[in-house]
């Protein structure tokens, strides 16, 4: 009879051991860059993904819950509906319903639907409400077609002194693979210890600019070009341009708009500078902006771009 208690005893402790063991397992599988996916979903569309990332990247997961749900009238575009009232209101903010603690995260992976090019004025409640300085913000969005730029170059604008990386667009469909690489990218992103480059010069006819890079691969690419010395040919009375020999990594999309100063590249190795703004229907890979620059006339013009 001991022998029997002796060796109940024993298995006891035995199986309590394993549960203890397992229990510290799980509570161990946690993120090795401490992050999490916070996301803003109307549809369900977003959430789905940002639950992909969530397991994929082995964050944590918090939803942006609106105070006021979106119904499906508020999202009628077709309609005077509540959501384009709020993206055509500039001082329009969308009260957030939930407390969202962040603090004890250095990456956030951000998540939004696109709505009317750009993200949801949620996000910018978001900015508001919360400081996000020390955070390393990586962007992903859901959209029909719509590129992710433009919503990541008004969220830079936004707030200038947050560290927003390159983000990536999703389909509904997305597959396990590009969650899987859109994560091995941004963990490249997170670990880079060189530092940036955000901005280079452009002498055009002896007047000197700044230009103010993207953060993507095309960027880069002519910052390792420079110093570069051109010549570039006149265009349709608003632009200036290239085919240089090197061709660059692309991400087009189409901006709808061209803003003055703007530096684009066509297809692959069609550098332009554009010195009048207008609409458009092409697609262009962004590589920077020219702040005040002027108009550069209806002659070619010399142009050497070098690292500032």
């Amino acid at each position: 009879m001991k022998k029997k208690i002796l060796i109940i005893i024993i298995l006891c402790v035995f199986l309590m051991s394993g549960c203890i063991n397992n229990k510290k397992e799980k509570n161990n599988n946690t993120s090795s860059n401490n992050s999490v996916v916070l996301y803003f979903s109307a549809t369900g569309t977003t959430k789905s993904i940002a639950k992909k990332i969530a397991t994929k990247a082995n964050s944590d997961l918090i939803e942006i819950i609106p105070k006021d749900k979106y119904k499906k009238e508020d999202l009628n575009y077709n309609s005077d509906c509540r959501a384009n009232k709020e993206q055509n209101n500039p001082d329009a903010r969308p009260e957030i319903k939930n407390k969202i603690d962040i603090s004890k995260y250095d990456v956030i992976y951000l998540g939004y639907p696109i709505w009317w090019g750009t993200n949801p004025k949620i996000i910018l409640t978001l900015l508001d409400k919360y400081d996000l300085k020390d955070k390393i913000i990586i962007p992903f969005c859901t959209s029909g077609s719509t590129d992710i730029t433009t919503s990541i170059n008004d969220l830079r604008d936004y707030n200038p002194n947050l560290d927003i990386k390159d983000g990536k667009r999703f389909a509904a469909n997305a597959s396990d693979y590009e969650i899987k690489d859109f994560i091995e990218k941004s963990k490249i992103d997170i670990n880079s210890k060189d530092k940036e480059i955000n901005k280079m010069k452009v002498i055009i006819n002896d007047n000197e600019y700044i230009i103010n890079l993207e953060n993507n691969s095309a960027a880069k690419k002519l910052v390792e070009l420079s110093p570069l010395e051109v010549e570039m040919a006149e265009l349709n009375g608003n632009e200036k341009y290239i085919y240089l020999n090197d061709g660059f990594p692309v991400d087009s999309y189409k901006p709808g708009h061209i803003e003055q100063g703007d530096v684009m590249l066509f297809d692959t190795s069609c550098l332009v500078i554009f010195y009048k703004s207008f609409d458009t229907s092409y697609s262009y890979t962004k590589i920077g902006h020219i702040d005040n620059l002027q108009d550069l006339g209806k002659e070619s013009v010399k142009v050497k771009f070098e690292k500032n």
